[in-house]
């Protein structure tokens, strides 16, 4: 619309003062406002749009590389194309100038926060030299991207002296009790052969798996602190990490997220294991509201456990019962990631160390500067 006016303008102008000057000032304009008004009606929505994303594992604070590929209707000198995301806060995009041709390929990385994230849309626009033409249209384009949580290479040091602390600490070593089969399963990665009921795989025409009486295992448990807490993402760092480190040393390991909602996942020590952790890891939030101190009274959700370690930034007096009797007859591990400790919090860490709870205090700095395959001093 102001190409049009200022057009007019200078025809007007031309016809009512006459002369070399006004009329040299209207042709001249007119290539720039036929190309402006050209770019204002062209067909951008029939253009086609799509993105692509390479598949692999991205970590928090990883660049993600993004591809989008882009073919216009018919090739037209365009002085700019803006090519970006849409959706807001993830910011990323490209911008060629002078475009003469119909397929167009641009790059940009992304910065996104841990999580599953679902890009939809990816906006165009086009605009003159000048930008007194311009036409954007969105298009869709979806791309499901899932950021992992980052995770440190915990010391080998550390790992054993998990699996030596605590009043219940016992050699470690994997073996369950098979004198008595009670029913039978379906075969999950990482049964023994052995524990294959036979039987019943010939009637169901699938592998069964026994199921026993008394089971003793070395199962361990990482319990993460969903509750809300502004180093929530350093928790979550520190309780990927810990997981790897058992799973690295042949342990078989669950997870419980404890908040207003549990979350769980059985204890397994194949390699599947480790990316299932991941992506549980990868999708859990805080809570506004719950914590652990429930999850720590259900005794069914360490029945069959050898070990927990709990992740957490808050250590109350309520934990501090619970915690005690659980150490009387597993190994218990806890890391309270915090940076201001009151002289109470300090009187707990102690009395739980006294009950063979192995306690560490970890400044969330510390974890903020992490990045994947860094290692823990």
């Amino acid at each position: 619309m102001g190409v049009g006016i200022l057009t007019a303008v200078l025809f007007s102008y031309a016809m009512f003062q006459g002369g070399f000057v006004s009329w040299f000032l209207f042709y001249s304009f007119l290539p720039f406002g036929l190309h402006a008004l050209t770019v204002a009606l062209y067909p951008l929505r029939r253009a086609a749009v799509s993105r692509t994303v390479p598949a692999r594992r991205y970590y928090a604070g990883e660049a993600i590389p993004v591809a989008v590929r882009v073919e216009l209707p018919w090739p037209f000198p365009m002085a700019a194309v803006a090519v970006g995301e849409e959706r807001e806060g993830k910011g990323g995009g490209a911008v060629v100038s002078w475009v003469f041709r119909r397929r167009l390929s641009c790059r940009w990385t992304l910065m996104l926060p841990r999580g599953r994230h679902q890009l939809e849309t990816v906006r165009l626009e086009v605009s003159d030299m000048f930008g007194w033409g311009k036409r954007a249209e969105s298009f869709s384009a979806p791309c499901t991207v899932i950021v992992y949580p980052r995770y440190v290479e915990w010391p080998a040091s550390m790992v054993r002296e998990w699996f030596s602390h605590g009043n219940a600490a016992r050699t470690f070593a994997y073996r369950r009790d098979l004198a008595v089969a009670v029913g039978a399963r379906e075969y999950a990665p990482g049964d023994k052969m052995s524990w294959v009921h036979w039987k019943a795989s010939a009637r169901k025409n699938e592998l069964m798996t026994k199921e026993f009486d008394e089971q003793r295992n070395d199962d361990w448990f990482v319990v993460l602190d969903g509750g809300p807490s502004p180093s929530f993402e350093e928790l979550v760092t520190l309780a990927a990490s810990v997981a790897k480190a058992l799973l690295d040393a042949g342990a078989p390991v669950g997870l419980l997220v404890a908040g207003k909602e549990r979350s769980s996942l059985a204890p397994r020590r194949h390699e599947e294991q480790w990316q299932a952790l991941l992506l549980r890891l990868a999708e859990v939030k805080a809570a506004r509201e719950g914590g652990m101190e429930a999850l720590l009274v259900d005794e069914t959700n360490w029945k069959t456990a050898a070990g927990c370690i709990f992740v957490t930034s808050a250590l109350s007096s309520a934990l501090v019962p619970p915690l005690r009797a659980l150490a009387m007859k597993r190994r218990v591990i806890l890391y309270v990631v915090t940076g201001e400790r009151r002289e109470e919090q300090r009187r707990w860490e102690e009395e739980l160390r006294r009950s063979g709870v192995h306690v560490s205090v970890i400044a969330p700095d510390m974890l903020q500067t992490v990045r994947q395959g860094g290692e823990f001093q």
